[in-house]
């Protein structure tokens, strides 16, 4: 095995008989001759990623971090290729997403911690015929590879039998992978990566990609943080555009240095008037202007997606959720719900698009709870807002009335028992169908319809939206999200879209957000430090097992 001396002994050797325009032509190494016959989608590494490639063959563990269009896609994939032919034809065994089959894989796995992470690798990686063949199964969801599963247990607070998801790969029953790539690793926290580095063999390469230009995760430590500081780092600079690259990619760089914006077909910037509106009226416009960009084709609530900085208030995602959930209620005539799960009231219809743990699905059927003991929900109706209020007579509503009921034979033990016994109860089921695997997930209890857990699926926030990637995206900014208007809330909000893109902002709102930098720093080891500014690294946070 090379050492990392003789690694970039070899990158300096490739380097001096290159051409200029970064073209191996003239390149006489093993390694140069092997680069240009094997890749198949005609791909011209740069050292970055050549150095990238020879690390991965070599077993090496490092961080592999980049700007958009800089090319990780393409070391991804490269990256997957060299480290695969490393292996010389070992096998491991791996759990099928969306089933209990168990398949002979090569035992290297490219993981997210979205489901629509692992498809973006997935759909990258596969582009390489031999690569799709052989890497069928690899690339997949962390919770998959470590078989998350239900597991019932007896809760002595609760009296009565309930679930967890936990994995069923540990330090007893490891992983069968000898290299791991994790893709979004800003996005994997501490938690489940103790999960992850307990489940893996001895000796595993780590390879971690991100993007230190996003926004730094909001929950806590990420793993990244510590890879950065104690791995070898690549960082690649050089931004890879094309004829008919579109302006969303160079409005990234543009936002990486301050730059102004441009305008394009495929990057709209719409001040929304000359008045500066208050959110509340900007809201009410935009619920009007929703539906009209339905019509036109503008926004398909399907494939695209909206963000905004925050949750709360006249613009934020429960707001603008309810605005869109509402508009395509009413015209598929839906009858929506009210939803009682403890303090929290939810409003909701069967075909409501939604984010239910982290993995997008759409409900599929709603249900009165039989066990459910508590305030009567208003009456199910096609004029029942998700704001909660009728929009027009709909006749006398059932609601229990005190003068309704016979209390001559209540027993007030029994009752009290069974409100016990039944508190943790929501007012309805709610069966939704998971998009990617097909699963079928159903709610019941008051934890199963919190905010961490489920929310209409049309609009997010910045911050949720890293490692997503949707057709086209569409950001509201507001003076009043001043306190989060910076640099990489732009930028990641930007790179979440591929075809199109529409901010939705005034002009001195956007150059606020342009002049404001939160990750400090020009150059990657910089910006490492800044990253880093507040993470406890004297944790006994492992890295390498």
């Amino acid at each position: 095995m090379k050492s990392l001396k003789e690694i970039l002994d070899e990158r300096k050797r490739l380097l001096e008989e290159k051409k200029i325009g970064g073209r191996l032509e003239q390149a006489t190494s093993p390694l140069a001759v092997r680069l240009k016959e094997t890749f198949s989608l005609s791909i011209e590494l740069n050292k970055e990623q050549i150095l990238a490639t020879e690390l991965a063959r070599s077993g090496k563990s490092f961080c592999l971090v980049g700007a958009a269009g800089t090319g990780k896609t393409t070391a991804l994939r490269e990256i997957v290729k060299e480290a695969a032919e490393s292996l010389d034809g070992t096998l491991g065994s791996l759990r099928v997403q969306g089933t209990g089959e168990y398949v002979a894989v090569p035992p290297i796995a490219v993981i997210s911690f979205t489901n629509v992470a692992a498809n973006n690798s997935r759909k990258a990686i596969h582009k390489d015929p031999s690569l799709a063949e052989q890497l069928k199964y690899n690339i997949t969801t962390i919770h998959n590879l470590l078989e998350f599963a239900p597991v019932f247990f007896w809760s002595d607070t609760l009296q009565k039998e309930t679930m967890r998801f936990l994995p069923r790969r540990d330090a007893l029953n490891q992983i069968e992978m000898q290299s791991l790539v994790i893709e979004e690793a800003s996005m994997v926290g501490l938690d489940l990566w103790d999960k992850l580095y307990a489940a893996m063999q001895e000796g595993t390469t780590l390879i971690f990609l991100g993007d230190l230009n996003q926004l730094p995760p909001v929950f806590g430590d990420s793993i990244l943080s510590y890879a950065l500081t104690r791995l070898p780092v690549i960082e690649l600079t050089q931004v890879y555009r094309q004829a008919g690259d579109s302006t969303i990619l160079k409005n990234a760089h543009h936002i990486l240095a301050g730059e102004s914006l441009e305008s394009a077909p495929d990057f709209a910037i719409l001040p929304c008037g000359t008045v500066n509106h208050t959110q509340l009226k900007l809201a009410a416009s935009l619920s009007v202007t929703f539906p009209k960009w339905i019509d036109s084709g503008i926004y398909d609530p399907e494939e695209d997606m909206v963000l905004c900085p925050w949750n709360k208030r006249d613009l934020g995602t429960d707001a603008m959720n309810k605005h869109i959930a509402q508009t395509l209620g009413e015209r598929r005539g839906a009858v929506v719900y009210e939803i009682i799960a403890g303090m929290n009231k939810v409003y909701l219809a069967e075909g409501d698009k939604v984010f239910c743990n982290k993995k997008q699905g759409h409900i599929v059927k709603i249900t009165q709870n039989s066990r459910y003991f508590g305030a009567t929900p208003k009456a199910a109706s096609q004029n029942l807002t998700r704001f909660g209020l009728y929009q027009a007579a709909i006749g006398e509503e059932e609601f229990l009335h005190e003068e309704d009921v016979d209390f001559s034979n209540l027993d007030l033990d029994a009752m009290i028992e069974e409100a016990e016994n039944r508190v943790a109860e929501a007012s309805h089921f709610v069966d939704i169908k998971i998009d990617d695997t097909g699963e079928i997930v159903t709610l019941t209890t008051m934890g199963d319809y919190s905010q961490n857990n489920l929310s209409l699926g049309y609009c997010l926030t910045v911050h949720k939206a890293q490692g997503s990637e949707w057709r086209k995206v569409f950001l509201i900014l507001h003076r009043d999200h001043n306190v989060s208007l910076c640099r990489e809330l732009l930028y990641t909000a930007v790179t979440r879209a591929r075809e199109g893109f529409v901010l939705i902002s005034k002009q001195d709102v956007v150059e606020r957000a342009l002049k404001t930098q939160r990750i400090k720093g020009n150059t990657v080891q910089e910006k490492i430090e800044y990253f880093n500014s507040g993470v406890a690294l004297n944790n006994e946070v492992r890295i390498l097992k």
